[in-house]
């Protein structure tokens, strides 16, 4: 009797197996899906187009249920807000770049303040977005990192507010640059009366670079190698999707198909050099191999722990330093700064 037990117990355990893993493909080929897109648009093959290759990102991890038209929609309704907004006359600024000024200032303030919409005899109130303290970097839900996130819940992190930001205004037809900083993104922008400045929405403000710098962990060698506080250009941002989707396929499924995100990675690497987490992954990958051997002396395990030195070596000479955590909160609290901004009188 126990032996059939075990072998009843044993065949729904193959089963429930096989349930799993065909599953798994099965959801892993949106996934596939959403690497090829990128992939095309990095070579040349299709257009270079940030908010689809957000899409495509995002949809391969609700397994290709987000529903495009909506997505896109949205995008479309809080540009048409901050247009009217930007036309609004709120905002004095003489310079030439006034349109781009107005677009920044608009944005700005849909994704950071409270403003006031009058209809008929009423008025409403448009709230800002709101910081999502609770799982900032997508521990619990990693979900809590995506721009589709923050427009249904109206909550987001330094991932997709300032993704959010971006693509409001290129749909606005406007200007601006993701840039990075430690475990961080923000926005970067320029008026021909102050010249380049940063935009941080997580906290509202604008901090410096020389501030940025300052406050720890973005060494100078970091800064040489455009690791961070540099802009990002249209291809580097749709790489960084990439190496996005990775972490995301990481999250969901493991490290077993290490094929896919070492792709991933190198694909971004490619037209990304110095993108740190992809070079970050890449080491991570190389270490778990390295731990999950019996023998650590045997010939394998001496080139792998060489190969996976090599690359924490240069990770270090790019200037990497690991923020933790807990400083991490402690520093995204202390931006506040006294930096006059072209938004001054909006």
């Amino acid at each position: 009797m126990q032996k059939l037990y075990f072998l009843k117990y044993s065949l729904i355990s193959i089963l429930l197996s096989v349930m799993f893993r065909a599953e798994a493909q099965s959801n892993d080929l949106y996934y596939r899906s959403a690497q090829n897109r990128l992939t095309n648009m990095l070579s040349g093959k299709e257009s270079l187009n940030l908010r689809e290759a957000i899409y495509c990102v995002e949809n391969a991890w609700f397994n290709d249920k987000l529903n495009k038209k909506l997505f896109y929609k949205q995008i479309e309704r809080y540009a048409d807000f901050c247009r009217a907004v930007s036309n609004s006359g709120r905002i004095i600024y003489s310079g030439n770049d006034v349109s781009s000024v107005n677009a920044q200032a608009a944005v700005f303030a849909f994704m950071t303040d409270t403003i006031p919409i009058q209809m008929g005899d009423s008025v409403y109130y448009h709230l800002p977005f709101g910081y999502n303290a609770d799982d900032f970097a997508g521990e619990k839900n990693w979900s809590n990192m995506f721009v589709s996130t923050l427009m249904a819940t109206g909550k987001g992190n330094c991932h997709s507010m300032p993704l959010l930001y971006k693509l409001i205004m290129d749909e606005l037809g406007e200007k601006c640059w993701l840039a990075l900083a430690p475990n961080h993104m923000y926005i970067k922008a320029k008026t021909q009366h102050i010249g380049w400045y940063n935009i941080e929405l997580t906290t509202g403000d604008f901090p410096t670079d020389a501030w940025l710098m300052a406050s720890g962990y973005i060494h100078l060698d970091a800064v040489r190698n455009g690791i961070y506080t540099d802009t990002l250009s249209l291809k580097q941002s749709v790489a960084l999707c990439l190496t996005d989707l990775a972490q995301g396929y990481m999250r969901k499924y493991g490290i077993g198909n290490r094929k896919f995100i070492e792709d991933c990675c190198n694909t971004t690497l490619k037209h990304y050099p110095n993108y740190i987490n992809a070079l970050l992954i890449k080491a991570e990958l190389l270490t778990k191999q390295y731990r999950h051997l019996d023998n650590k002396e045997c010939e394998e395990a001496k080139k792998l722990k060489e190969k996976m030195d090599d690359a924490y070596a240069h990770i270090h000479r790019l200037g990497y330093r690991k923020m933790p955590e807990e400083m991490y909160r402690k520093w995204l609290k202390s931006i506040k700064t006294n930096i006059k901004t072209p938004f001054e009188n909006f």
